[in-house]
């Protein structure tokens, strides 16, 4: 088992809340974005699960949602 020092997490966490603040940027410049979890990732450059992650937490602060084609807008 693996297991993350504190200043590794840390890290971790400072980059989870920078990505988030990015993306709630581009939003903030393109209203009309709309992406899928793959489109963002390429589009941000992150990878699969730190995308997974700030899309969930932009999604469960009300920021975001998912449509029914599986795209995120903002609300």
């Amino acid at each position: 088992m693996v297991t993350s020092t504190v200043p590794e997490t840390r890290r971790q966490v400072a980059t989870v809340r920078d990505v988030t603040r990015r993306v709630q940027a581009e939003y903030n410049e393109m209203p009309g974005l709309s992406v899928t979890l793959p489109q963002a990732q390429r589009l941000l450059g992150i990878d699969h699960d730190t995308c997974v992650v700030v899309i969930r937490t932009l999604v469960d602060r009300g920021f975001l949602k998912r449509t029914p084609r599986d795209t995120y807008v903002r609300l």
